[in-house]
Parts: C-alpha cells; structure tokens; sequence
C-alpha cells in the first residue's frame, strides 16, 4: 500500500511541475504575447479565473484519484475475502462430490438389491409354477381316488349283495336239511318224535332196517344185493353229511368273517370319505393361499415397477448434477486462472501471504469439520447412551420385580425352589451383565471427557455431575458453531452491502468522468481564448489522459469484479442446486429403503406362505399316498373277500349236488321213480314210514313164531 501511494505520488509529481510552471511563465513569453495579442485587463481576468477553476479541478481529482485508490484497496481486501470464501465452496464442493460419491455407491448396492430382489422373485416364481403343478397332480390323484372309490362301493355293493344271497341259499339249504332229518327221525322212531337223534344213530337204524330186510329175504338174492347197494349207499350218504355238516360250520364262519370284514370296510368308507372331505377342504385353503401369493405376487411386481422409475429418474438426476458439477468445475478453473494472473500482474510478493491465508482457511475448515464429525459422533454416542441408560434402568427394574416375585413365591411356594434358583442366577447373571456395561459406560465417559479435556473438570465435580458437564460442554460447542455460522453470515451480508456501495461509487465516478470530459472539451473549444494558457492545457490533457487510462484501468477491474461476483453467484446458485438435489436423492434413497424394506417384508411372507403350502402340499401329498395305500389295501382284501366267496360258493354247489345225489339213491332204494320231473320230499317219507312199519310188523310175527317153537 505504501508503494501504490508512493507511486501515485510520483505519478502526480509532473503534473504539479505542470502546474507551477503554468502559474509561473517566463517573462519573456509573456512579452512575445502582449506583444502580439493585444489582452485586455478582463481576458486576463477572465483566463485568471479558468486557470484557478482548472487547478481546483486538478485537486478534486487528485482527492478522487486518492479515494478511487483507497476503494481499489479495499476492493482487493474484498478480494482476498472472496478467495477464501471461494475456498471455502471448493472445501463444500469436495463435501459434495464426496456426498455424491457415497450416494452412487448407495445406488449401486441398491441396484445390485435390486437385481437380488429380482431373482428371488424368478425363484418365487418358478417355485409357484412348481407348487401350481403338485396341487393340479394332487387335484387329479383326488379325482383318479375318487373314481376308484366310487368303484369300491359298487364292488362293494355287489359283494354284499352276493354275500346276503349265499347266506341265504346256505340258510335255505340247512332248513331242508334239518327237515329231512327231522322226518326220518320221525319215521325211523315214532316213539321219539320230540327227541333229537344223532346223525349216527340214524345210519344205526337205516343199517338195521337193511339188516332186518336181508334177513327177511335172506334167501332171495336180488334183496342180498339191494341191502348190500343200500349199505353202501348208507355209508356213502353218511360221509357225505359228515361232510356237509363240517361244510355247514365252515361256511358259518366264513359268513361270520364276512360280516366283520364287511363292517370293516364300511368302517374304512367311513374314513375314506371323511379323508376324502378333508382333502378338498384343503386344496380350497391351497387355492385360496395360491390367490393370496398371486396378489402378493402383483403388487411386489408393481413396487418392483415403481423402484425401477425411481432408479432411472435418480440415474438422470444424477447426469445432470455430474453435467452442472463439470460446468461448475471448468467455470472454477477459469476463475483460479484469472485470479492468479490478476494477483501475479499487480502483486508479485503477495503469493506467500495468500498460501498462508489458504493454509489457514484450510486448518480453519478442517477443524470445522473435525469438531462437527466430531458433534454428530458425541451425540451419536450421547443418544446410545441415553437408549443403553434406559435399556439398563429397564433390566433393573425387571430384575427387581423379579427379584420381588421370587421373594413372595419364596414365602408362598416352597415347592418351587428349584425354578426360583434358576431365576436368582439368571438375576445373578443380569447383575453381572450390568455391572460390565456400566464398565463399559464408565470407560466411555472417561474416554469422552479425555477427548474434551474435561478430566480436571471430571474429578472436581464427580461421576454425578460429568454428565451435565459433558452435555454442557456439546452445547458450548454448539453455540460457538452457531456463533460461526452466525458472523459468517454477517460477514456475506456486509460483503453485499459493499458491493451495492462501491457499484454505487462506480456510477458517481462514471458521472464525474464524464463531467471532466464536458470540461475539457469546452477547454478544446477555448483554446484560441486561451492561447496563454496552452501549456498548461496539455499538461492538463496529459494528466486527464493519465487519470482516464487509470479510470479504464478501474473500469476493467469493476468488470473483472462483477464477472467474479455474477461466477460466484452462479456457484452459489449451483451449490444451493446441489444441495437441493442431495437432499432430493437423499430423500429418493430412503424412499427406496423403505421400498425395499417393504419388499424384503413382502419377501419373507410370500416365502412363509409359499413354506407353509410346500409343508401342506407334501402332508397332502403323503396322506394322498397312504389313502392310495389304503384303497390298494382295501381292494386287495376285496378281491381276496370275492375269492373265498367264490370258494364257498361253489362248495356250496358240491354239496347241494351231493344231497341231490344222496336223495336220488334214497329214492331208488325206495323203488321211486326218479323220472319225474319234480319228486316231493314228503313221498320219500312216507315210503320210509311204510317200510319202517312193515319192519317193525316182520319183527313182531317172527318174535312170536320164535317164542312158538321154543315153547
């Protein structure tokens, strides 16, 4: 500053000279002109009075080049401030472009989310497809056992229905039995009728009617070989109802068995159909669930559609903030190579005490930075400490209920001791638990009121009040940031202010400037008048010419200046765009989040949904394979049923053949006639009573011609 008044001064200098010598002219000039001139008393008067309004002029403008100086001093102060706080939006500029940076690495893990979230719907999807397919194989199984069902119940009908009818014909066939041998009891012994007899006793008899009537025709042979034919017809008919009677039980039996096994069968139908409803109970609950997973399905699509939006609009805000910020870095560039050749043109030892001024600005914002990581850290810590105090006092009180319930159950169960020894160690255990996170919190406090340098401070208040002293402390810090954000603030607005002054001031200049041209040229258009004052008028121009090359001078630096101000006002607009556009994309990632959160959500119950079907679907899957094993059982049985009815059936049918058979040799040892179509039981009777008769008549007469002789 002392060199630029020392310049200045020097610069001045001639134009003083200029100015004596024009106060002062040589006497002889002077004499050439009265000589040459004819002056009157008023002209000179008159150029009197124009010199000392010149010189009062070149005073002013000595004042005003003086105080255009002293402005482009402050204007270079005011510069100096603008580079550091142009220092100060490069530091926000790399906060920014770190911010941007962190926030693509969020875009990309949200992307890469996003692709995860879009295979394991492919994965749900085919895992449907998958689930889709088993119930329609189950709903066939379903249908293919129903059919199969229905068929077993119309075997099952059917087999019924032919058991009954064998029972019947079995029944039918036992009454005809037991009424032959009923009537030849009755026609064997009259005298007995009310009296059972035995199967063997009834051979007995027939054996000795054929014995009495080969003794009665002893001599004729044709009744010899009829008795002998009837005795072994006799002991053919009696094998044969031995067999039948044997027959007869087991065909009992078997009818029994049938019975049980029948009700059996109605038991598993029973079963079978209860299964069969509960089956379709649940492939409608599987329907149902498989509608929910769909509209589950779709709206997960839709968000899906809606995140992808989202992440294309991000992708395009971000090209355009990575477009803004190299406008902003090459329009940064161009202002640094401005300034630089503007500072090394007019300062060449100022470049130390501008780096020093940075190195400064730097530590400055480091420290800014420092302590608000430093802030957020301590009320980050602050806040957990706060949730663990509280988590603590919670446990503690838990454990003093506890502790409380153990105590009146100590007294009202002693019972129980054991379980209540368990929850004292538990309790122990929650102790110790406590007492090492409060370790723990004290380490921390000790740690914080290290870092703060609140120790001393610590040890004189105690552990009680180093909380207060801690949240004291992070309040000063508040209040000291708030402070600087407050005067930096001001500073900005005082900075404004001037600019609006000086632009002001510039106008004044300009005003006066051209005044002083107005000036001169009316004194271009007196210079005939003022021939005498020639000398002085060119040493005037030349100090205007002087004065307007430093007015341009100024000129072009105010135009430097306001192109500075507009590139700085532009970056602030860019920053403020920024900011607005971080908090948008910051706003957009928590959105995204909390999309993909509800995704994540929507996930894991479409996944229990689709865990809890896989269970259902393969418990189904199982009960379907042991009803197929069931009716596989069930028909097996069935058929094995059908067999042994087929069996008795036809057993049955031997052994009506073997009465028929026994009743035709009954008949031709009566002498019937057998070729007749339908012979009655009753007249077979009747022959035996006649013949029974006429035995009992031979005996008696061959009783008294014995009793004859022998007397």
């Amino acid at each position: 500053m002392s060199r630029g008044r020392s310049s200045g001064s020097r610069r001045l200098d001639p134009a003083g000279h200029a100015a004596r010598s024009a106060s002062s002219p040589a006497p002889e000039e002077i004499y050439d002109r009265l000589l040459e001139v004819p002056v009157t008393r008023e002209q000179l008067h008159h150029y009197r009075n124009v010199a000392e309004s010149a010189r009062s002029d070149l005073a002013a403008t000595l004042v005003k080049f003086e105080c255009a100086q002293s402005e482009l001093r402050d204007l270079r102060s005011k510069m100096l401030s603008k580079e550091a706080s142009c220092q100060e939006l490069k530091a926000e500029m790399e906060n920014y472009k770190e911010n941007n940076a962190r926030k693509s690495s969020l875009l990309t893990s949200l992307r890469h989310r996003v692709q995860e979230l879009e295979e394991e719907s492919a994965a749900l999807a085919t895992s449907k497809i998958r689930t889709e397919i088993t119930a329609h194989t189950a709903i066939k199984e379903n249908q293919e056992l129903k059919k199969k069902v229905a068929e077993l119940d119309e075997n099952l009908q059917k087999c019924s229905k032919e058991n009954e009818e064998n029972k019947k014909q079995v029944s039918k066939n036992c009454r005809r039995h037991e009424e032959f041998l009923a009537q030849l009891c009755d026609c064997l012994d009259p005298d007995k009728k009310n009296e059972k007899a035995s199967d063997e006793d009834l051979i007995l008899k027939l054996r000795e009617l054929c014995k009495e009537n080969a003794f009665v025709k002893g001599q004729i042979v044709t009744l010899e070989e009829t008795v002998n034919v009837h005795e072994m017809e006799a002991k053919a008919s009696r094998e044969t109802i031995m067999r039948l009677v044997s027959e007869v039980n087991r065909a009992q039996k078997k009818a029994a068995s049938c019975t049980e096994e029948k009700d059996k069968l109605g038991q598993d139908l029973l079963s079978a159909v209860e299964t069969k409803e509960a089956l379709e109970r649940e492939v409608k609950l599987f329907q149902e669930r498989l509608l929910a997973g769909q509209r589950v399905w779709d709206a997960s699509k839709q968000e899906l559609s809606l995140l992808k939006k989202s992440s294309c609009e991000l992708q395009k805000s971000l090209e355009a903030s990575r477009d803004a910020m190299a406008a902003s870095r090459n329009q940064h560039s161009s202002f640094r190579e401005k300034v630089a050749a503007l500072l090394g043109g007019n300062w060449g030892t100022v470049v130390p005490m501008e780096h020093a001024i940075l190195e400064r600005i730097r530590e400055m914002t480091s420290q800014g930075e420092s302590r608000k990581s430093m802030v957020s850290q301590l009320e980050a810590r602050i806040s957990e400490l706060v949730e663990q105090l509280g988590n603590e006092s919670g446990f503690h009180q838990k454990a003093l209920q506890r502790a409380q319930k153990a105590e009146s159950k100590l007294e009202t169960l002693q019972g129980q001791l054991t379980y209540l020894e368990g929850e004292l160690a538990s309790g122990d255990v929650l102790r110790d638990n406590l007492n090492f996170e409060k370790q723990k919190y004290l380490k921390f406090l000790d740690q914080l009121s290290e870092k703060m340098k609140l120790d001393q401070m610590a040890a004189e208040l105690g552990f009680d009040m180093r909380l207060d002293v801690v949240l004291a402390r992070t309040e000063q810090l508040v209040r000291l940031e708030s402070n600087a954000v407050i005067e930096n603030k001001t500073i900005a607005h005082n900075l404004q202010r001037k600019l609006k002054t000086q632009k002001e001031r510039l106008e004044s200049k300009e005003l006066h400037v051209n005044l002083l041209r107005q000036k001169i040229a009316q004194l271009e258009q007196e210079k005939q008048v003022r021939s005498a004052l020639a000398v002085e008028r060119d040493e005037a121009n030349l100090t205007l010419r002087k004065l307007q090359k430093k007015v341009e001078r100024l000129q072009k630096e105010l135009s430097v200046c306001r192109e500075s101000n507009t590139e700085l006002k532009a970056q602030l607009a860019d920053t403020h765009e920024l900011k607005i556009k971080t908090l948008e994309q910051t706003k957009a990632i928590e959105d995204l989040n909390k999309s993909r959160d509800k995704l994540e959500k929507m996930k894991e119950k479409a996944e229990k949904k689709l865990m809890s079907v896989k269970s259902e679907l393969d418990s189904t899957e199982h009960e379907a394979k042991e009803d197929k094993e069931r009716a596989r059982n069930t028909i097996e049985v069935v058929t094995s049923e059908m067999k042994t009815l087929k069996k008795s059936l036809e057993e049955a049918e031997k052994r009506e053949k073997q009465l028929v058979d026994f009743r035709e040799v009954v008949s031709q040892m009566l002498g019937l006639n057998m070729t007749s179509l339908a012979l009655p039981d009753y007249e077979i009777i009747k022959c035996l009573e006649r013949l029974i008769h006429l035995h009992q008549h031979h005996f008696v007469t061959c009783a008294c011609l014995k009793d004859v002789t022998l007397g």
